[in-house]
């Protein structure tokens, strides 16, 4: 076994312990099953698709949970966070991927779940699709810009863009993105670390856009979930099953 797997076998098998004691309960949800493509971070460590793939399933979701590897490798930490141009062509990619998906069946949901720097990713994937594309978009830990245009990405979404962001989460989302950059080539703090802002002066139709946009801050109770509010609380097992399945399992309105 490679000292990568080792440490995400260990990550997993010390999670498996939080994930027992927040007692997840796995009931099926509504939704019919659809894909669910998961974008990790920055550096290409694996940790966070190893936690969705495994707490996911185990929450009781019942799409298809794939991974979309778009770093350049293991450890490339500023090379994935500053080259703007192989992030822009590695979400055609998965844009490309997802209208092909809805080309064989147009009902089938899908779902982004995006963390960090792969945030960016995700967005940048929505702004390319047609409107009511995707189901929903979640982001974890977002690094882009707090002032990024969302509004595209809310058209292409038939449900909402949820954004788990956490105050605590300052060295890498307010200090790291301040100086090196967000991943849509930023300098300063990061949404996921003080929130998306909402434009002043929006007109009727993008308020209601907007209206699609919820902002979940980080809460003490989820510590009971592995997650402290620091950068890699958001991929816990825990939280995930607890926090972010749920809006996995339950289909937008018509």
């Amino acid at each position: 076994m490679s000292g990568k797997h080792r440490i995400v076998a260990l990550f997993l098998g010390l999670s498996f312990v939080l994930a027992l004691s927040s007692r997840v309960h796995a009931e099926p949800g509504p939704a019919k099953p659809g894909v669910v493509f998961v974008v990790e971070g920055i550096g290409g460590f694996e940790v966070f698709n190893a936690s969705a793939r495994w707490s996911l399933q185990r929450a009781g979701v019942v799409h298809d949970v794939r991974e979309f590897v778009w770093t350049h490798g293991w450890g490339k930490l500023f090379k994935d966070l500053q080259d703007i141009r192989h992030l822009i062509q590695k979400s055609s990619e998965l844009t490309e991927e997802i209208q092909r998906i809805k080309a064989a069946d147009r009902d089938r949901p899908i779902y982004l779940l995006a963390k960090s720097g792969g945030t960016a990713l995700a967005l940048f994937v929505a702004e390319q699709l047609p409107p009511g594309t995707l189901e929903r978009i979640i982001l974890l830990s977002s690094a882009v810009s707090p002032s990024h245009d969302l509004r595209p990405a809310l058209r292409a979404t038939r449900g909402e863009i949820v954004s788990f962001y956490s105050p605590h989460d300052k060295f890498v989302l307010n200090w790291g993105t301040g100086h090196f950059g967000t991943a849509d080539r930023v300098y300063g703090p990061s949404a996921g670390w003080c929130g998306f802002r909402i434009p002043a002066g929006l007109s009727p139709e993008d308020q209601a856009l907007y209206g699609k946009l919820v902002q979940i801050p980080w809460q003490p109770t989820m510590i009971l979930q592995g997650n402290t509010g620091s950068h890699t609380g958001t991929t816990m097992p825990a939280f995930l099953a607890r926090e972010v399945a749920p809006w996995l399992k339950t289909s937008v309105g018509p």
